[in-house]
């Protein structure tokens, strides 16, 4: 005999799969144990393999014990979503989720007999039927919440709310006790806490321009606020002052989460970090407008693309000379303007100072480079290849610039003229050739009608041409690559 079935209705429904009711419905308040059972039983009862239905097949399947399924399952009942049949061996149908079965609920009318007559006098203006009173009844014992607790609540909610609907005053019930508030006690204790901060909200709601008096769900806001972060009035009353032209009372409570989030603890830091949020989105500004971009709202960018910079180390001076850099570039978004950031990262560049004196090297160094190739003859960009044949030059074999000129003189109207000039001072390089005066002898009288190289003068403001080279320069740049 199968352990697991599906009760007809759910077979009428035609799927075994989860249902939305179930995931918005049961879900969320269900312990994750509880829930791993329900949805491995429903598997097993849908597949059809009665070989593998059964409680010791679960068991051994979720490592748990049979005590614990059975427990999980006793649960699913109370709410209607299974039904646990009284024979043996036991079996578990699954209801449908749309039409659960729930047990009936019966209770002692002694012993809720006082109860029933204070609810009704709290709320005489309308008769409470029974399902209502049944609903009281179900929430004090799923909850384990004392009588005079919820009598205390419904006061609340009616001298406070001013409603007096069941549904309402449950819900306050059930956020009070899953917080711990079930007993008389625990109720009147957080009744003078909310008595208590009715001045603080006020003040709140003072700060913020509005007119309006503060509900209880502010007031118990504000205590979750006080308890759950830890913050006073005044770091509260930094929030609003922040809040109250970017949203109103709506962007209250996600801001101060997000203070929260950030390890803010006192109103100085609150007041410190509304300053860097202020100057970050203020750079956000200056940056897409250097980019000639426009973004409707700079809360996007800031976010992910101009926090992320400053917590790489990149001065605020640093990102505007790249988004300038970018815009000679015709980079004009704040995706194509990142690639520059990380590359830029990469090589250890981060301020506007390195920014500048970067761009001066590479500058001079295609300077040097258009040198090269004027005393060859060629005209036109530098190229990757020109820069990387420049490179082994000088870096890797050592020689001077004076002693490249001097070669490029020799090949001046050779077709390939760098790799040319690559060849002649490979060979010098074997021979031992290094200066100037050996190479005009090496190469002979040809080199002689050539021009020297001159010294440049680096800028302050550079041209489009110097920077799209430089850019490109920074584009041959790979991800792991630590130099150019």
């Amino acid at each position: 005999m199968s352990f697991l079935r599906l009760s007809r209705e759910y077979v009428r429904e035609g799927y075994t799969e989860i249902d939305n009711v179930f995931l918005t419905g049961y879900l969320p308040e269900a312990d994750s144990l509880d829930v791993k059972i329900y949805l491995y039983g429903l598997w097993l009862a849908g597949c059809g393999r009665e070989s593998d239905n059964s409680i010791e097949r679960i068991s051994l399947s979720l490592k748990v014990t049979e005590e614990r399924i059975m427990r999980a399952y006793a649960y699913w009942e109370e709410l209607g979503l299974v039904s646990v049949s009284k024979a043996t061996p036991v079996a578990i149908t699954y209801n449908s989720v749309k039409t659960p079965i729930t047990p009936v609920v019966k209770y002692n009318a002694k012993e809720y007999g006082d109860f029933v007559e204070e609810i009704r006098r709290i709320f005489p203006e309308r008769e409470l039927p029974a399902q209502d009173i049944l609903r009281y009844v179900e929430l004090m014992r799923a909850y384990k919440v004392e009588q005079n607790a919820m009598l205390l609540i419904a006061r609340y909610c009616r001298d406070a709310r001013g409603t007096t609907n069941t549904a309402y005053v449950l819900s306050v019930a059930a956020n009070w006790a899953k917080e711990g508030v079930r007993t008389e006690a625990d109720v009147n204790a957080r009744l003078d806490e909310l008595e208590n901060n009715a001045g603080a909200v006020k003040s709140i709601y003072e700060t913020m321009g509005l007119r309006s008096a503060p509900t209880i769900e502010d007031r118990e806001t504000y205590v979750r606020w006080t308890k759950d972060y830890g913050y006073g009035l005044d770091v509260i009353l930094a929030a609003a002052r922040y809040c109250r032209r970017r949203g109103g009372i709506r962007k209250l409570a996600p801001y101060l989460e997000e203070l929260h989030a950030a390890g803010v603890k006192t109103a100085a830091e609150a007041e410190e970090y509304r300053k860097q949020k202020e100057a970050a989105r203020d750079l956000a500004e200056e940056i897409i407008r250097a980019l000639g971009s426009y973004y409707a709202s700079y809360d996007m960018p800031v976010e992910a693309y101009v926090n992320p910079w400053l917590g790489l180390g990149f001065e605020q001076g640093a990102l505007l000379r790249i988004a300038k850099f970018c815009f000679i570039r015709n980079v004009k978004t704040l995706d194509g303007m990142n690639v520059y950031v990380e590359k830029l990262h990469k090589l250890g560049i981060v301020t506007e100072r390195g920014i500048e004196s970067y761009v001066s090297r590479q500058t001079a160094i295609d300077g040097k480079i258009r040198e090269v190739l004027a005393a060859c003859g060629s005209e036109g960009i530098v190229t990757a290849r020109d820069r990387d044949f420049y490179r082994t030059f000088v870096e890797t074999w050592g020689f001077d610039h004076e002693t490249v000129m001097r070669v490029a003189a020799a090949a001046a109207g050779k077709p390939f003229p760098m790799s040319y000039i690559n060849k002649l001072l490979l060979i010098m390089k074997e021979n031992g050739i290094r200066t100037p005066e050996e190479a005009e002898a090496f190469l002979g009288d040809g080199s002689k009608s050539k021009k020297k190289a001159g010294a440049g003068i680096i800028k302050q403001e550079y041209t489009a041409e110097e920077i799209t080279s430089v850019f490109r320069s920074l584009d041959e740049v790979e991800p792991d690559e630590e130099d150019v």
